[in-house]
Parts: structure tokens; C-alpha cells; sequence
């Protein structure tokens, strides 16, 4: 193999064999590669570079320097822009809302009934059902925009949760269950199949989720719940890696810097008893 020892190095060895070695998805390795600064946010960007240095032993702290100083320097052209997509004129406003209220009842219904032939096994349809519903009801209470990639992925969504999901007495009466499986600087999540995931800050409650093929990066700056639609991923930091193979949806917490597998019942235990 090929040895890289600087950024031309990877520029040079192509989008395709970095792919298949980092799994991170071709468009993105191309952006990277092509230094399309205004194009990728800065936590995707420092990922994908992280993964580049741990994957290829090689430094890139100067590509990232000169990606920090494009962003100073162009504070305007990396402001979000407003989207178009979803707004409607102040005519058809109501009707909109309307629209979108009667289906968070038919959804929250259908979740009810869902939910309740449940079995400790967690239900993927149930899941995605909860998670639409609060998807739309954050769309029709903030109006905000959904920006949807070139490549028909989910981006990432953030909804706030009023009341923080930690509770340190409420934690401390939880049963710890959980196994250790990778601590590090850099907690990466590389799923083998497209996955939807989502991830719940424990410290402010806000929620993220997303279907995606692409590498998750994980900050373990902070503490996290977070739970996987199917386990078939390989779980990696610049110590070791850890490979799964579950089709079924997998939990896990990362606190201080250590991601543990749980089950559903502690999930849903520091989730103020919640699965989502």
C-alpha cells in the first residue's frame, strides 16, 4: 500500500480507496479533498479529518489551521442561508399548520396503539413513528427549515427537550447494567448498512438523529445517550475497535469519555422513561 505522509499524498491516492477504507461516503471525501471549505460544517470537516490522520497515521493539524482561518475570513459566505423548502405565504400559513396538527394526532394515535403491543424488544416502527411526530410538531410550532442533501440523506435535526434528560439522584438509584466497549480522544460509529441513529446530549436534553451510511462522530467531551436503529456497525477509536452484527436496534451510553452497550430498560431508565 501506497504510504501517505502528507494531504497531497491523499489528494493523490484518490476518493475511491479512501472510501473503502474510511466508509466515509464518496461526495464528502470529495469536498475534503478538493479543500471545498464553504461546503462541509466544521464538526463534519474536523471529523472527517480526524479519521484521515487516525486511519493514515499522518498529521493534517495544518489543513485544519487553514480550514479555521478560511472560516474567519469568510463569515459571511458560511452563514446558513434561509431554505425555501417547506415555507409557505402567509395566505396558505394556516392551512399548513392546520395540516400539520391533524397529523401529529393521527400519528401520536397510531404510536399509542403501537406502543402498547409492545414487547421488551424494541419496536423500529415505533420508534420512527415518535420520532416524526416530534419532527413535525417542531416544524409547525418554530416554522424552521428542513434542509434536505443532494443525496436524499436526512441532515441532522435538533429539538429541544424543556427539561434536562439528568437527574444525578434519579441516576444514582439506576442499576448499572451496561459493558464497557471503547474509551479514546475519538469515538467514531461506522455503520455497515444505512442506519438511522439518534443521539440525546444528557446534559442539556437536546436530541439529534439521522439516517446515514456515513461515519458518526462521536464529542466524548460530553455525555450521551444514544441508540442505533440496527447493530450492525463497527464501533472504532485511535485504541481499538469492536464489531457488532445485531439487526435489531442497539443502546448505548458515553460518559466521560467511555461508550458502554446498555439495554433498553437503562436507556429508557436515564431517558426520564422515555425510549426516544
Amino acid at each position: 500500500m501506497k504510504q501517505c505522509n502528507t494531504f497531497e499524498d491523499l489528494q493523490a491516492l484518490g476518493t475511491e480507496k479512501i472510501h473503502e477504507r474510511t466508509h466515509i461516503s464518496r461526495d464528502k471525501v470529495d469536498l475534503v479533498l478538493a479543500k471545498s471549505y464553504s461546503e462541509i460544517g466544521r464538526v463534519q470537516f474536523m471529523g472527517y479529518i480526524s479519521i484521515f490522520e487516525r486511519e493514515y497515521g499522518i498529521d493534517l493539524s495544518e489543513i485544519k489551521e487553514e480550514y479555521t482561518a478560511f472560516c474567519q475570513n469568510n463569515v459571511n459566505i458560511l452563514t446558513p442561508k434561509q431554505s425555501v423548502i417547506l415555507q409557505s405565504t402567509s395566505n396558505s400559513k394556516p392551512k399548513w399548520v392546520a395540516a400539520g396538527i391533524a397529523l401529529i394526532i393521527i400519528l401520536m394515535v397510531g404510536g399509542y396503539f403501537l406502543q402498547g403491543n409492545m414487547s421488551t424488544e424494541p419496536r423500529e416502527e415505533v420508534m420512527k413513528l415518535t420520532t416524526l411526530a416530534v419532527e413535525v410538531m417542531d416544524d409547525a410550532n418554530r416554522a424552521e427549515d428542513v434542509n434536505i442533501s443532494e443525496n436524499n440523506e436526512t441532515n441532522i435535526t435538533t429539538v429541544p427537550v424543556v427539561s434536562p434528560v439528568v437527574n444525578n439522584e434519579v441516576n444514582k438509584s439506576i442499576p448499572t447494567v451496561s459493558k464497557a466497549l471503547i474509551s479514546g480522544k475519538e469515538i467514531t460509529i461506522y455503520p455497515t448498512f444505512k442506519v438511522w441513529y439518534g443521539m440525546i446530549n444528557m446534559a442539556s436534553g437536546e436530541k439529534v438523529q439521522s439516517i446515514t451510511s456515513d461515519p458518526i462522530i462521536i464529542d466524548p467531551t460530553k455525555d450521551w445517550l444514544i441508540v442505533l436503529g440496527h447493530g450492525r456497525v463497527e464501533i472504532g477509536s485511535s485504541e481499538n475497535k469492536k464489531v457488532f452484527n445485531e439487526k435489531n436496534s442497539v443502546h448505548f451510553i458515553c460518559e466521560k469519555g467511555i461508550l458502554k452497550q446498555i439495554n433498553e430498560k437503562e436507556f429508557i431508565q436515564r431517558n426520564g422513561g422515555k425510549n426516544w
